[in-house]
């Protein structure tokens, strides 16, 4: 096969690794700065937690269906839909500042985000050949990476100088950006009828019944090992801000340097790792990557509050741990899946991510708000998600190994 046919960067990788861009930088500013945002706004830390919550809560109604939507409606659309669906209601959350309306608004993003980021590893799956999918699924995640540098410090920079309704019209504008780049996607342009064909096709292979029409069996353990992770860490992802903020008392350049320390391992990590696991692998990368965001949530947790150093060592492990566990988790299902369920695989993979993110968020914005103070609910939420972290290692040494990950895809 000529490097040509194997390349994974073609134009509908390209576009599609920018919409990822634009998807994660608004993301990682809403998330970096909704804790702090609902603080400030309505003295509730608890609300913080329920935005996240219900950003997650709508990604999984739409995830849930988003693998058999992604297959019949295609995959350009879908991202247009979506990418339309995210921007729009933003613009919302910025004029209207009521607690029901910034719920509703978080509601309607986790919609669009269900089928967005289906929609994308989609793409991803099908357009990476199956022996270099890890390589793919990091590539592409480096929008991810990259977010992390400019997602926190741009929504942070933004609301110290025009307000969160500044920070909201700029996710609104930098989302539209992700219309744009899809409506260049031309992976899918078919006749009418060969996409009956494809249409016709989908349905004839796929003998699956009730809810396994929309959930992929073999790609279940990959999905809820990440699910555990994503859990394990959703302390830092939603409250890492207004932690530092209340406990630490950073300033928001200090907190910034967190997060852009953070893109810069996870950036390495990427580039240095992108081939490991399709050559030794999944465990190879998850086992460290898990040690390494408990050493990330430990140093939070006890050595942050007296030592700078110690935050920002903290952004390093998390960097790494972030770079390599979801990345070869998703290929991981991807490929233990038949190659024609591609879509719902993926849609397994977020369905179960986003529900993780879901509860745990919750659960922590409640126990924050329930503690004696502050900064004894972060800790407590910190060394819970090490416990959680330990589960993940467990899971992944029992569930990952090459023999089960063997009988699964010859079940």
């Amino acid at each position: 096969m000529s490097n040509k046919k194997t390349s994974i960067w073609n134009k509908d990788f390209i576009l599609v690794c920018l919409i990822g861009l634009a998807t994660n930088i608004v993301m990682r500013m809403l998330d970096s700065n909704l804790a702090s945002y609902a603080a400030v706004t309505w003295d509730s830390r608890s609300l913080g937690g329920q935005l996240t919550s219900f950003f997650n809560f709508g990604s999984i109604l739409m995830a849930f269906f988003s693998g058999r939507i992604v297959d019949l409606k295609g995959r350009k659309n879908s991202l247009l839909v979506g990418c339309l669906l995210f921007a729009i209601p933003t613009v919302g959350m910025a004029l209207i500042p009521m607690p029901g309306v910034a719920l509703g608004v978080r509601l309607i993003q986790g919609i669009a985000k269900g089928v967005v980021t289906v929609a994308m590893a989609s793409v991803v799956s099908d357009v990476t050949p199956r022996e270099r999918m890890n390589e793919g699924m990091g590539m592409f995640n480096l929008g991810a990476t990259i977010s992390f540098a400019i997602g926190p410090m741009l929504g942070l920079t933004l609301v110290d100088v025009g307000g969160y309704t500044a920070m909201f019209l700029v996710c609104a504008v930098t989302y539209a950006f992700g219309t744009v780049f899809a409506i260049f996607l031309n992976y899918e342009k078919r006749s009418k009828a060969n996409e009956e064909k494809v249409e016709e096709q989908f349905v004839e292979e796929d003998t699956s019944k009730g809810v396994w029409k929309l959930i992929e069996k073999k790609a279940l353990m990959a999905s809820f090992i990440n699910t555990v992770f994503f859990g394990g860490y959703a302390a830092i992802l939603v409250f890492l801000t207004v932690y530092a903020q209340e406990v630490l008392l950073l300033s928001s350049t200090q907190i910034s340097m967190y997060y852009t320390i953070a893109a810069v391992a996870m950036l390495i990590m990427r580039f240095a790792t992108a081939k490991i696991a399709d050559k030794y692998g999944v465990l190879v990368m998850v086992i460290p990557g898990c040690l390494a965001m408990i050493i990330a949530l430990c140093l939070l947790a006890f050595l942050a509050k007296g030592s700078y150093v110690a935050f920002l060592a903290s952004g390093v492990c998390y960097g790494i741990g972030n770079a390599i566990v979801t990345p070869s988790l998703n290929a991981a299902a991807v490929v233990d899946s038949p190659s024609n369920a591609g879509a719902k695989a993926n849609a397994t993979f977020y369905f179960l991510m986003d529900f993780g993110i879901l509860i745990a968020s919750y659960v922590f914005g409640l126990l924050i708000d329930a503690s004696a103070t502050p900064e004894i609910g972060y800790n407590m939420s910190f060394l819970i998600s090490c416990g959680v972290q330990v589960a993940a290692i467990v899971l992944s040494l029992l569930f990952l190994n090459e023999k089960a990950r063997k009988r699964r895809r010859e079940s």
